[in-house]
Order: C-alpha cells, then structure tokens, then sequence
C-alpha cells in the first residue's frame, strides 16, 4: 500500500496537467473563433462594398464615381486580408499548442491589432485630409470621393478592430490563470 502512495501525487500532478490542458486548448479555440468572426465580418464587409460598389460605379459620376472607386480597391484588399487570415487560422489545431506558444501567439494577435487600431486611425485623418484638400484643388472630386471612401472603411476598421481587441484583452486572464507561479 505505501509503495502505491508515492504515485498518488503524480496521478494528481497528472490530472492538473489535463485539466490544463483543457483549459489551455478551450482558450485556443474561444481565442480563434474570435477571429475567424472578425475575418468573416471583414471578409462580408468586403464583399458587400465590392458588390455594391461595382453596381453604383457604374451610374456613378462625380465625386461618387471616385467614392465608389476607391472602396472597391480598399475592399479588395480587405478580401486578400481577410482570406489570408481565414487561411493562417484553419491550419494549427488548438488542443495541441503548448502553453508558451499560446501565450506567445495571444500576444502577437494583439499587437497586430493594436497596430492595426493606429492605423484605422490614420486612415480617418488621412481621409480627413484629402476632403479638405479637396477644396483647394483641381482635382477636388477625385480628393472628395477618396476621402470619404477612406474615412468609411477607417470607421469601420476602427470599430472592427476594437472590438477584436477587446474581446481578447478580455479573454487574457483565462489565460494567464494557467501560466504557473514563479
């Protein structure tokens, strides 16, 4: 009986070491699903304007002609970032990542989307900038429609991308929970 007890701590060594483990692949798999959502609403989003867009360029003139333009060439490129992040997501299986890749990769997410959080918001200035460039300018249709094609998609990226942001920020101490004490 005695020689049996000193197994007793490795087999509730072992059962913390499972529990963790689902814990750790439950994080991984709330965490990608999180963004295969956000890539799907962006990549919706993108469809959505390229499909529009296209229609009313058609009939477009003026300032709408290059509004329409311009999101048609932002949303293409939304398309390409959206499938080329749908693609990353899909390969890794998340029940087999060890504890330090899944901090390593929580981390990463969230600073692509903190990066991606300044950027929204120099496309809104940047857009900002074009329509009041527009109004000294020969060019002031094609500056109108850009800027406002622009500050669109950075509103939308903005609003995106904070709420990605907030919803892993939120997810963080489930995580951390599992990170053992030093």
């Amino acid at each position: 009986m005695r020689k049996y007890l000193c197994l007793l701590p490795l087999l509730l060594w072992g059962f913390a070491a499972q529990a963790q483990g689902n814990a750790l692949a439950a994080f991984n798999q709330q965490q990608t699903q999180t963004l295969k959502t956000g890539m799907l609403v962006l990549g919706g989003w993108a469809i959505l304007n390229i499909v529009i867009g296209s229609f009313k360029l058609t009939k477009a003139s003026r300032s709408k002609k290059f509004y329409f333009q311009m999101n048609l060439y932002w949303n293409i490129v939304n398309l390409c970032i959206a499938a080329a992040a749908l693609y990353s997501l899909f390969v890794p299986a998340a029940a087999s990542q060890t504890l330090a890749h899944s901090l390593y990769q929580h981390e990463w997410y969230k600073k692509i989307l903190y990066l991606n959080v300044g950027l929204d918001i120099a496309y809104i200035l940047l857009g900002a900038y074009l329509k009041e460039r527009a109004r000294n300018s020969p060019k002031t249709e094609q500056l109108l429609g850009w800027g406002q094609a622009i500050v669109l998609q950075g509103w939308f990226l903005l609003l995106l991308d904070g709420f990605l942001v907030l919803l892993l920020e939120s997810g963080a101490d489930q995580l951390l929970r599992l990170v053992p004490p030093l």
